[in-house]
């Protein structure tokens, strides 16, 4: 109500979706994030073997399970959607070791808090700016073994992939599936929303395997579309868990 211009955003971010999402969408947005917000600090103050609970539905942890039995890591894919922090602790439960990538808060205190927070479920966090120096240690951490977490729809300060959703263009930060396709590690995209009860429904889908095409830039449109068509399903589903808060193209 104090933030029409902010509401506004996350409206013209909506329309992307559907066209016919109005402004109470939006602001459903916020109500629902607030839910999630309180969910990620209640779940943080419960041993981790009670807090997982608050998962109820599991669709496709195979896929996680045998990508860890490889033992060449993985790169998991998510977006803004639901508690995605939740999917670290469910890696945890399953005994596999997993890195997030972040970018820096925007103070150091809030950086540090959310590593500290990870570290209660054994999650690494690892910050990661706009050199192409972090994609060495994004790679050791894949050698290692481990799976490697990161949100993709949202564009790059300098390196942003177009994708179209059923209303428009948006931008995703896809460049690090070219390190998927020379490590050849599985990317495997994953959601985690919230369900009518307040439990949270984890999804994982089949693994894609990253292979070159004729340029970098088709390489990324390519893989970048597939991953947006799987997400797509879910997020109109539940569109106001999309937490989609700054513009999605590169121009706005």
């Amino acid at each position: 109500m104090t933030h029409p211009k902010r509401v506004a955003v996350v409206q013209r971010n909506l329309e992307l979706l559907d066209a016919s999402l109005t402004g109470k969408s939006a602001q459903r947005v916020y109500r629902e994030f607030g839910k999630t917000l309180a969910d990620y600090f209640y779940i943080g103050t419960r041993p981790s073997e009670q807090a997982v609970r608050i998962i109820t539905k599991n669709d496709g942890l195979d896929y996680f399970q045998t990508a860890h039995e490889r033992g060449k890591g993985a790169l998991v894919v998510t977006a803004h959607f639901g508690l995605f922090e939740l999917g670290g602790l469910m890696l945890a439960q399953m005994g596999i070791p997993s890195t997030v990538l972040t970018y820096p808060e925007p103070s150091r205190a809030l950086t540090e808090w959310r590593s500290a927070f990870r570290r209660r479920w054994n999650v690494e966090t690892l910050e990661i700016g706009t050199d192409s120096f972090a994609f060495l240690e994004i790679a050791e951490h894949l050698r290692r073994g481990k799976f490697v977490a990161t949100l993709i729809d949202r564009p790059h300060p300098t390196d942003s992939t177009p994708v179209s959703l059923p209303n428009g263009t948006a931008h995703f930060s896809a460049g690090i599936l070219l390190l998927a396709a020379h490590g050849g590690v599985p990317v495997i995209p994953a959601t985690m929303s919230r369900q009518a009860d307040g439990t949270y429904h984890s999804r994982i889908f089949p693994p894609l395997f990253i292979e070159e095409r004729d340029s970098r830039a088709e390489t990324l449109r390519f893989y970048s579309q597939q991953i947006a068509d799987t997400f797509l399903p879910v997020l109109c589903a539940q569109p106001e868990q999309w937490y989609q808060f700054v513009p999605l193209t590169p121009a706005s």
